[in-house]
């Protein structure tokens, strides 16, 4: 067997070096999806940061690091989703703006359907990521990361709903967009509840046929809220 000179071995080890801190240190992520993963699962409150490091395969000095606090993670988990579900929503509604095919369906189409293709497509950690927004929705605790990552995106959609449904006043839509966001949530957590109503007719697993019927529920229903103007007309009238 040949012999291998000290020169020769010195020699490698700066490439061998170079070669590993070239490798993208993907910790940050570990930490990030390992959160997300028992957040989902149990509630901020019941999981801790040193969870999420055992969950990770981490020590608790790294999440220390990047992130200082449980708080700071939690933000950053919800952010990260935020930024691409919104990217895709404004892209859609900026192509329909575009070639002229704005419809109070095509709108709510635009913000609904990004958020169903990332829970069939998107991979595991979006089914956890929605049953964090489902958390956030049922208190008024985290009404700061909402109006951060969300209400931009929320409010353009709105303004361009009030062009489509001008005989609807604002407030009016506004509860009408936000009550059409519950049952988006609803739907997209597969709850249960669904299936034992009927009896295990229908199953809340179906997303497809269950988008139909929500994307048809809201159009409806936003577009009935221009009846409640000349409904409050005539009760005020039969008063008089």
């Amino acid at each position: 067997m040949a012999k291998v000179s000290k020169a020769a071995v010195a020699a490698s080890k700066p490439a061998a070096r170079k070669k590993r801190s070239s490798s993208p240190d993907n910790t940050r992520d570990k930490i990030l999806d390992a959160a997300e993963a028992l957040f989902g699962e149990r509630t901020f409150d019941t999981v801790s940061l040193r969870d999420i490091t055992q969950h990770a395969g981490v020590t608790l000095a790294l999440a220390s690091y990047h992130f200082g606090t449980k708080d700071r993670l939690y933000a950053d988990i919800v952010a990260r989703r935020a930024m691409v579900l919104g990217e895709m929503r404004r892209e859609r509604l900026a192509r329909l703006e575009a070639e002229g095919r704005l419809t109070t369906e095509s709108i709510i189409e635009a913000f609904f359907r990004p958020m169903f293709e990332k829970m069939t497509e998107g991979g595991e950690g979006w089914p956890s990521y929605l049953l964090i927004l489902a958390q956030l929705g049922q208190s008024n605790r985290w009404l700061d990361l909402l109006h951060d990552n969300f209400d931009p995106t929320a409010e353009l959609f709105l303004e361009k709903l009030a062009t489509t449904l001008p005989d609807v006043p604002r407030p009016v839509l506004m509860r009408g967009f936000s009550l059409s966001l519950v049952a988006m949530l609803q739907t997209l957590s597969k709850n249960r509840r669904l299936d034992a109503l009927s009896g295990g007719k229908v199953s809340a697993d179906d997303l497809s046929e269950a988008y139909d019927v929500l994307l048809r529920f809201t159009v409806c229903g936003l577009e009935g809220l221009a009846d409640m103007k000349q409904t409050k007309g005539k009760a005020r009238a039969r008063k008089i």
